[in-house]
């Protein structure tokens, strides 16, 4: 899980593990043909990379408010959030040049930078995935297309959305306001699904969903 920036390293960090699965099997499928590994938009070469056969994709991947998209490209969100009370607009640009300075070998756009910028063929090795959003946050536009495109390569992605809140509303929750409150009800329910999907000794995956309400209570 992450929120805002830690949205940003936790979607990253997806993105390299996948990247690094993709790289691992197009090694296998060429070894001995002497074929040369393709790089592209990948960006590294596949002798610079250290194998990470031995690691494995989370199980979920829960984001609020994530910061996927590092470019200081203009959106609707973007113009219309220009003045949230958290991340206005001079704030997203000073974020952006901090982490990825002028003159960095790292591209904006790199998808280890920008998840949102991954290839298709990365997204859809996600793992489940929900996103929490508000509907003022500056950051909207790229967590809409984010899940729409996970959506689409057939990835479980789900997003929620509540009104009236700034970016990174999540700690507002505790300090009374229902929409967050609500969100995090339903964050949790989540959560708990995910966790209860699991594997038994014969690597069958069961899956256990929970009620609003405990039937017994009710």
């Amino acid at each position: 899980t992450g929120e805002a920036a830690g949205g940003n390293l936790a979607a990253a960090l997806c993105v390299k593990l996948c990247m690094d699965k993709l790289f691992e099997g197009e090694a296998g499928d060429n070894r001995g043909s002497g074929d040369t590994l393709p790089t592209g938009e990948m960006q590294y070469e596949f002798a610079s990379r250290k194998s990470s056969s031995n690691a494995r994709l989370p199980d979920a991947l829960m984001l609020s408010c994530p910061m996927l998209n590092m470019s200081l490209e203009l959106t609707p969100s973007r113009v219309k959030g220009t003045n949230d009370p958290v991340l206005p607009s001079g704030l997203i640009k000073t974020i952006s040049d901090s982490y990825l300075p002028l003159g960095t070998c790292v591209e904006k756009t790199d998808p280890v930078a920008s998840p949102y910028y991954a290839s298709d063929d990365i997204l859809r090795l996600f793992p489940p995935t929900l996103i929490c959003e508000s509907s003022g946050d500056p950051l909207l536009d790229d967590s809409v297309d984010f899940n729409t495109r996970l959506k689409r390569l057939g990835v479980e992605s789900d997003l929620k959305a509540v009104h009236n809140m700034p970016h990174a509303f999540w700690g507002l929750a505790s300090a009374g306001f229902p929409e967050a409150k609500q969100c995090m009800v339903e964050c949790s329910s989540w959560l708990q699904m995910m966790f209860c999907r699991q594997h038994d000794d014969f690597g069958l995956v069961i899956e256990v969903g929970y009620e609003e309400e405990d039937e017994e209570s009710g």
